[in-house]
């Protein structure tokens, strides 16, 4: 949404931000890709690997880095145009075949995949093949933006997901209360560090999550944690003013429901046991 502020100055300028549901996006945004992805190719009686180029929508600035992870493709099977257009729309899966068209990643009957994605509730993929496509004149291009900023850094991001973890539930319950806060803090705080490139010195568990994170970064660590965790964690805890201290005091208050339930689970299986020997 779009309003006018004044700054310090009394200056006035025009303040874009993002809705309400913007967690929302990077919440769905594997599970919908996988899907539609997956499902199109079925449909068209072929296989992901089949596939030459992949035509996806870019409405922010980590969204082709996802996407390429989650289908578990090359980044040289699609193109990321953010950095050039930013979010314009549903003119998105367009501009990425004409720039794809243009820079011969997509030829006479190439096989493409179109996948976008609509205020983060609905998405649609389409297979076609390429035919003899005539391309209009090139636009002119950005001042600021490189080849570089358009690169998707697949290999980084992977890394970021499936290093091996010091942390797991079982380590975490298996210790008093206070250790688990502290377990946790370093564990978040060391991720911080090796990601960002950042000291640890620099990280503050009560710095906001706004001023260390973009929108990908969050995504990645929301990930990190679920996976080494097995918990839940909204989406909008990773934004805004959040920050370390509170998502440690979060992650505690689910482990004690997980440690909970598994104490429960155990006294029904021992019920069951017991009377099965009753009988």
């Amino acid at each position: 949404m779009h309003e006018l502020v004044t700054d310090d100055r009394g200056k006035p300028w025009i303040c874009t931000r993002t809705g309400e549901n913007i967690s929302t996006l990077a919440e769905t945004s594997v599970d919908f890709v996988r899907t539609c992805c997956k499902s199109a190719a079925a449909a068209a009686g072929v296989t992901l690997a089949d596939i030459d180029f992949f035509a996806f929508n870019t409405p922010t600035a980590w969204y082709a880095n996802v996407c390429v992870q989650a289908l578990g493709i090359s980044s040289k099977r699609t193109i990321n145009l953010y950095p050039r257009y930013a979010n314009i729309g549903a003119v998105l899966p367009i501009a990425n075949l004409y720039h794809a068209a243009h820079a011969g990643k997509i030829r006479e009957d190439s096989l493409v995949l179109v996948y976008t994605k609509g205020a983060a509730a609905t998405a649609a993929a389409v297979v076609m093949r390429w035919g003899d496509v005539g391309l209009g004149t090139v636009p002119v291009p950005p001042v600021s933006v490189t080849q570089e900023q358009e690169k998707i850094h697949f290999t980084g991001v992977n890394c970021l997901l499936t290093e091996k973890s010091s942390i797991s539930t079982e380590k975490l319950l298996s210790v008093a209360p206070e250790q688990q806060r502290q377990m946790l803090e370093t564990y978040l705080m060391e991720w911080l560090s090796h990601s960002l490139q950042l000291p640890l010195s620099e990280i503050d568990r009560q710095q906001p999550f706004a001023l260390l994170l973009d929108s990908l970064m969050a995504f990645l660590l929301k990930t990190k944690v679920e996976n080494d965790l097995g918990v839940q964690v909204s989406m909008e805890k990773f934004f805004g003013d959040n920050n370390i201290a509170q998502l440690v005091e979060l992650l505690l208050n689910k482990l004690v429901l997980v440690k909970v339930m598994a104490s429960e689970s155990r006294i029904m299986a021992d019920a069951e046991e017991r009377e099965k020997l009753s009988l």
